[in-house]
């Protein structure tokens, strides 16, 4: 069965954009609640220290969605072109 590429980068593209401007919101708005989460994820209990260095600013929101979502793009749409590639 073929993948077809485009629609399958697209796909994604949008997914990471949804989840990259979500992360990055609660990361601005509830900074040590999703730092203490995430610390207590990945057993880092030493992640508040780096709380300080955090900025997020609109521009890095847009600018980080931009480029996660070209990159997303990019890696799916090309897995997909070697999946049907080695489908023949």
């Amino acid at each position: 069965m073929k993948i077809n590429a485009r629609d399958f980068g697209i796909a994604g593209a949008i997914t990471v954009c949804i989840i990259y401007i979500s992360l990055a919101l609660a990361l601005k708005f509830w900074p040590s609640q999703l730092l203490n989460s995430v610390g207590t994820m990945h057993m880092m209990p030493k992640l508040s220290l780096i709380k300080s260095f955090i900025k997020v600013t609109p521009h890095a929101i847009v600018l980080g969605c931009i480029t996660h979502t070209i990159m997303a793009f990019l890696i799916l749409w090309f897995t997909a072109k070697i999946y049907n590639f080695l489908q023949k």
